[in-house]
């Protein structure tokens, strides 16, 4: 057996195991299973917060093993891991052929792919030069999405679109001035960027986050980070926006406004999720929300049964052109059969840094549903049946798994008063 054989088989029994997760927990018939699969491969899936599989070379375990040696510090050996897996496929075939069996069994054609890590700005930069090599160094596979349209030619042509988002500029750190925040949101514009996020959890010069307990909203200069998004034809982004944040934002924009990853805050309560109020906001910009697949955002110990409740709820608020499905989960192909990777030195996690005081990561047996559970990013085929068996027609269905986001991102482009190309 090779080494990619025993790479496939093990990828496969990890896929096996997030997909019979997903048909207890929906308790789907074989019928049902069939003619949602069926239905997702005949449709353009388009993820609207998503990121790329991670797939580790043999050079990358080299790379990671020779920085570990070197004592880098753990900050430094986390880019480095997401540099190495997300470029992992332009290293060798055995990595490249793993990474395309991932997206195959999505059925995902499109995706706007989380380049922009926040939320300083030079993480920004270090990521869209990793995804910039992805889209250069695999034309066949991926093509970098400008255009909404590119994701329809892409799809025609048996590629995949990816488009690039940002949730970091305008950052927190990183930049001079207010001045400065402007002129960059052209610079990402010209990168390719045309979703991004206004704010970050925490508070910036922009509004207040989702955390922040004084629910600000918008700052005088917000505004003006609004009206130049609108110009350059850049989707805003609210998912870690607070209430009045995300409502100054709608109120304010010219042009529609998402929540491309989020929950239903009427329903689970958590401080990422968006009020009924916000919801019907984004609705009246002709926006879109998106329902992520992170377990503890949609419940206690949330399923897909329960993503499919908050699509359920989303629709009754906003109306059926107005929400998708915005994963926000990962999914990782086995490691090479060598060599070993050593272990990663323990380090601050800084992410957890952007939420208030007190908060922490939820256990593993709650994550482990994005990982190897229903809501893996492997069994989006299985959201598709979760929303034919809820009753949802197949014109529907279509517009929730693609057609929404594709149509946000038409009028965000043709409100654009600069629409370069």
């Amino acid at each position: 057996m090779t080494t990619l054989d025993t790479r496939m088989q093990q990828l496969h029994e990890h896929i096996d195991e997030c997909h019979a997760r997903a048909r207890e927990c929906l308790g789907a018939t074989e019928e049902q299973i069939e003619a949602g699969f069926e239905l997702h491969e005949s449709l353009l899936v388009c993820d609207s917060f998503g990121f790329t599989p991670g797939a580790l070379s043999r050079y990358g375990v080299e790379r990671i093993n020779q920085a570990i040696e070197e004592q880098w510090q753990p900050f430094e050996i986390s880019e480095l891991l997401l540099d190495m897996r997300a470029t992992g496929l332009c290293q060798d075939e055995e990595t490249h052929e793993l990474y395309r069996e991932m997206h195959r069994v999505s059925g995902v054609n499109a995706t706007v792919n989380t380049v922009g890590v926040g939320p300083a700005l030079v993480r920004a930069l270090r990521g869209t030069a990793r995804f910039t090599q992805v889209c250069d160094c695999r034309p066949g596979f991926w093509q970098k999405a400008i255009h909404s349209d590119d994701a329809r030619s892409a799809y025609e042509e048996g590629r995949n679109a990816m488009f690039f988002s940002a949730n970091n500029p305008p950052a927190h750190v990183g930049f001079h001035d207010g001045y400065d925040v402007l002129m960059w949101l052209e610079t990402f514009h010209r990168f390719g960027y045309r979703v991004m996020h206004l704010t970050y959890n925490r508070r910036n010069f922009v509004g207040d986050g989702c955390t922040e307990p004084s629910n600000a909203g918008l700052s005088d200069f917000g505004y003006q980070v609004v009206e130049m998004m609108n110009r350059l034809g850049i989707m805003i982004d609210t998912p870690h926006s607070g209430i009045q944040t995300t409502l100054d934002a709608c109120a304010a924009s010219e042009a529609p406004v998402a929540a491309t990853h989020t929950v239903c805050r009427d329903i689970s309560g958590h401080p990422r999720g968006k009020t009924d109020e916000q919801l019907r906001a984004i609705a009246d910009t002709g926006g879109f929300v998106g329902i992520t697949c992170i377990p503890y955002f949609l419940a206690d110990h949330g399923t897909v049964v329960d993503l499919l409740d908050h699509i359920d709820h989303a629709v009754d608020v906003m109306g059926i052109d107005h929400v998708g499905i915005g994963t926000d989960v990962g999914f990782n192909a086995p490691p090479p059969v060598e060599p070993e990777m050593l272990p990663i030195p323990p380090g601050r996690n800084r992410w957890w840094a952007l939420w208030p005081e007190g908060t922490s990561s939820p256990g593993p047996e709650v994550s482990r549903e994005s990982s190897h559970g229903s809501l893996a990013w492997v069994c989006w085929p299985y959201f598709t049946v979760g929303l034919l068996m809820r009753g949802y027609s197949e014109e529907e269905i279509a517009k929730i798994v693609g057609g929404n986001i594709l149509r946000v991102l038409d009028e965000v482009e043709r409100a654009a008063e600069w629409a370069p190309a």
